[in-house]
């Protein structure tokens, strides 16, 4: 895991730990986080772990796919510009 990803507190955690805390970043919890604030939440772990998270964002909020996949081609984009 690298430096981006919000994995600060001391011993193991569990991947939907990680997951909840990268999403605390922009909301109280996954079933609250809006439409407009997915960019910033998947921003926020590197590529390595970015399929992980917007795995488990989807399954818990399928209404966010659009959302999650519009970031993800932003983010494709900044990457070869």
């Amino acid at each position: 895991m690298s430096d981006a990803t919000p994995a600060m507190v001391a011993g193991p955690q569990s991947r939907d730990q990680i997951w909840a805390s990268a999403v605390a970043v922009a909301a109280d919890s996954v079933e609250q986080l809006r439409r407009c604030d997915v960019d910033r939440v998947v921003s926020l772990v590197d590529a390595a772990d970015r399929t992980a998270l917007t795995g488990w964002l989807i399954a818990r909020r399928p209404d966010l796919a659009g959302a999650v996949a519009e970031a993800l081609s932003a983010l494709a984009q900044e990457a070869t510009a």
